[in-house]
């Protein structure tokens, strides 16, 4: 009694499983590619490599280009790139306003919250008086 309901709980998993990946594959061809703009930055470089080759494993293809700031949310604007995975946020409010303002790019979530960024050296640095000109 207990295998055939181990049986079928395998049988709707995979019938889940499957639906799901074919809907996907769906989502996938109505996409065609998925266009991301990497500033040049380690951690965005990473995550966009990343974030395509999980894209790629959903049958999504990826195509990324070198872009400043400034140009990534005009192409962004221009419909000419779908994704950035860098809006340090509050230093680019100025960069991005006037285009959440107009509504043509729009910041789905922040996925980290109260990071802070700011010029660092080490304890003996700052110990023997490194001041910032």
């Amino acid at each position: 009694m207990k295998t055939k309901k181990t049986i079928k709980n395998a049988i709707m998993g995979s019938s889940a499983l499957l639906l799901s990946l074919s809907a996907s594959t769906a989502l996938a061809a109505q996409c065609e590619t998925v266009r991301f703009s990497d500033v040049g930055w380690t951690d965005i470089t990473a995550t966009t490599a990343i974030t395509s080759e999980v894209l790629k494993g959903l049958g999504y293809k990826t195509s990324t280009q070198l872009l400043s700031v400034p140009v990534t949310y005009s192409s962004m604007a221009n419909q000419d790139i779908d994704v950035f995975l860098g809006n340090w946020m509050p230093t680019m409010e100025a960069d991005i306003a006037k285009y959440h303002q107009d509504g043509s790019v729009e910041t789905v979530r922040a996925n980290l919250e109260g990071a802070k960024y700011t010029l660092a050296v080490p304890k003996y640095v700052y110990d023997a008086g490194a001041q910032l000109c």
